[in-house]
């Protein structure tokens, strides 16, 4: 081999090298997927302002370094470690990453309390601003959905009167209006039995919006110690309970007094007969 030839095959062999160690992007295809070939990675703000718009428009192009299939190739991310529920092009609507709402057992897509069966999607409880009325700022689009860190940041119209609705580091929340201020069982591995665990909500003599002080609820409930399901009727309960969350009311509590297994007979414009009341007849409640 010529001494030419021997110093152009050394010039090849270090242009090659060259091109490698640039990088995924490098290429004339992966011009549209903003790869930085300095730092060797996506810009800060790819997930947010490109990668939608890019992998909608060609998915191809991702493939040079995620590799054919997305599992990783030679960037070793896989695109399956955010979309974990399966391609975003086919399982669309958030569904990619998350359940809708989430259902899983690990992040992105952990259920807690999110679940429908007693939670906060379940189909009895009514949140008209969905997921923002937890997650206020942080939906897609917006920088804080794709950093990794889950973004707890409560809607002001959930803030109880005792201060602003905070997420706790032990996973419990405080000051949400919806619970009467008070502090919240573990998101994920708590609960409340909202038919007969009524304080865990609702206080008597306080500040908060949901708190019990009308009429004779001091001498029923301090006094007698009776429980709130002698009166209230669960199964009316649960119709009206979780609605208007988004408001300071509290929605038509008179209307689920009597019937069912309680020991309230009649309950009409303030007059009340009960078991309790025999023979005495009815009394007035106010």
């Amino acid at each position: 081999m010529s001494p030419l030839t021997k110093s152009l095959l050394t010039s090849l062999l270090l242009i090659a090298g060259m091109c490698a160690l640039g990088g995924c992007g490098s290429s004339e295809e992966n011009k549209g997927s903003v790869f930085d070939a300095d730092d060797q990675q996506h810009p800060a703000n790819w997930l947010i302002t490109g990668h939608p718009a890019a992998a909608l428009a060609d998915s191809s192009v991702c493939m040079e370094c995620h590799g054919d299939d997305f599992s990783g190739g030679i960037s070793g991310v896989a695109c399956s470690s955010c979309h974990t529920n399966g391609n975003p092009l086919t399982v669309t609507n958030c569904a990619s990453c998350h359940g809708n709402p989430p259902n899983g057992n690990a992040a992105p897509n952990r259920a807690g309390a999110h679940n429908t069966t007693n939670g906060h999607f379940a189909p009895q409880v009514t949140l008209p601003d969905s997921c923002n009325t937890c997650h206020n700022g942080a939906g897609t689009g917006t920088a804080e959905h794709f950093d990794g860190i889950v973004e707890v940041q409560f809607l002001s119209i959930y803030s109880a009167k005792s201060g602003t609705a905070v997420f706790n580091a032990d996973n419990t929340c405080s000051n949400v209006s919806c619970h009467g201020g008070q502090t919240t069982p573990n998101w994920f591995s708590g609960s409340i039995n909202v038919a007969t665990q009524c304080t865990s909500c609702h206080s008597y003599g306080t500040s908060e919006y949901n708190s019990f002080v009308s009429g004779q609820h001091d001498f029923h409930v301090n006094t007698l110690a009776k429980p709130c399901i002698a009166c209230h009727n669960t199964v009316t309960l649960s119709q009206i309970h979780f609605i208007s969350l988004n408001t300071t009311t509290v929605v038509g509590a008179a209307t689920t007094i009597g019937g069912g297994i309680t020991e309230v007979s009649n309950y009409t414009n303030g007059t009340c007969l009960s078991d309790c009341h025999v023979p005495a007849g009815p009394r007035s409640w106010f």
